[in-house]
């Protein structure tokens, strides 16, 4: 199966908190996001944000512990790829095809799937290697 895929030319950013945070502390990153995504375990809450929050880059929500850790996790400087939906839950191992061939090639990845579709998340400084990756592999890539 050929798909067709989107580059999203924003910079994203990955948030972990416990899974004690009250929402009222990370609600606010959302506002006025096009992008965002929250999942929430007994473990973790996994904030992703379509932009790098300003105030996020040195600023933790959560204050550090005695030992001076957060509990608050922030990795910058990710892309985006979307694959063109939407996708019927028939169509089986297109994430597997997609990050096999990223793992085949040393480029981690973070998925976020969705109803309609899935995305890839990579670090911006190996996206257009992703890219050629995925074009490699037979499928097309748009930089939006």
């Amino acid at each position: 199966m050929k798909l067709q895929l989107e580059l999203d030319p924003l910079p994203y950013t990955i948030h972990r908190l416990p899974p004690t945070a009250p929402a009222s502390l990370y609600l606010p990153l959302i506002d006025n996001q096009t992008w965002y995504t929250i999942t929430k375990t007994p473990e973790e809450i996994s904030l992703v944000i379509s932009h790098d929050y300003p105030d996020t880059k040195e600023k933790q929500l959560i204050p550090a512990n005695s030992s001076g850790e957060s509990d608050h996790k922030i990795s910058t400087d990710w892309k985006c790829f979307k694959v063109k939906g939407p996708l019927d839950f028939s169509y089986v191992g297109i994430m597997a095809n997609l990050s096999g061939a990223l793992a085949d090639n040393a480029i981690s990845v973070f998925v976020v799937s969705t109803y309609d579709t899935d995305y890839i998340l990579v670090k911006k400084d190996m996206a257009l290697a992703a890219k050629k990756v995925f074009e490699d592999i037979g499928h097309s890539v748009e930089i939006l």
